[in-house]
């Protein structure tokens, strides 16, 4: 039973990237986001997912929620979150992060980030572990988001990171496959096709949309006789007088 589960748990933890402006200049940092998403499993509806962005200063906190009915077992998620640009890296750092689980995978975590990101400490119900990385940056799944954003807006088409999860690292290898018109609770939108791979007995698809906000409109994972599904209900964006989005034809910060 805890199979499936962990499967869906990884789409959750993709789900919860905030996604943040991709730009350091503090014209980017004042915009508070809301988004809603509708999980499927196995083509049946189980839940919803909402997160929230807010920006403090030079950091932005990011709390996201789900309430989701699987293997009939009512399974919350809360995190929060916080992360930062690191005008040295040239990258999203996460500063540190707290997880609660309640149902399948129950449990706590906090999680801590230093030394610009090359090393993380967390605390699994009580447990230590201590993390590092000498290549990269660790990144926790906000940061990872808001990475991911930042690369498809610059126009990249490969890249990768390291993603710091309770127990363990995960390194994630993402690759454009094309651009796409799909459907959406918003009418037709144009979307980028991203696809995980170096893996072969899954499939990870995420659907990111310039006319969204370059938000994750729709996400897919596939494995064996598990079919998750991401589908984004509702969005809010509120910024001040002044201060603009980024646009479709916006590429670097």
């Amino acid at each position: 039973m805890r199979r499936p589960f962990r499967s869906l748990s990884i789409l959750l933890t993709l789900l919860f990237a905030s996604h943040t402006q991709a730009a350091p200049s503090p014209d980017f940092h004042q915009c508070n986001k809301t988004f809603t998403y509708q999980l499927f499993f196995n083509g049946l509806k189980i839940g919803q997912l909402s997160r929230t962005l807010r920006w403090q200063g030079e950091q932005a906190q990011v709390s996201a929620f789900s309430s989701i009915n699987v293997l009939a077992t009512k399974t919350r998620f809360r995190q929060r979150s916080q992360i930062y640009w690191s005008p040295e890296q040239q990258s999203f750092l996460s500063k540190g992060f707290s997880r609660q689980v309640e149902g399948l995978l129950a449990g706590d975590t906090e999680a801590t980030f230093s030394d610009n990101g090359k090393r993380s400490t967390v605390s699994q119900d009580g447990t230590i572990l201590e993390f590092s990385s000498a290549s990269q940056p660790l990144l926790d799944s906000d940061a990872v988001g808001s990475q991911m954003r930042l690369a498809l807006i610059q126009g990249k088409t490969q890249f990768n990171y390291k993603l710091q999860d309770t127990d363990e690292v995960n390194h994630y290898y993402f690759q454009v496959k094309g651009k796409e018109t799909i459907n959406s609770n918003f009418g037709k939108i144009s979307a980028i096709r991203v696809e995980q791979v170096r893996k072969s007995d899954r499939k990870l698809v995420m659907w990111f949309s310039p006319d969204v906000d370059y938000q994750l409109v729709r996400a897919t994972y596939q494995r064996k006789i598990l079919d998750v599904k991401a589908v984004m209900l509702s969005k809010k964006i509120t910024c001040p007088a002044g201060v603009t989005l980024t646009t479709k034809n916006t590429r670097s910060p």
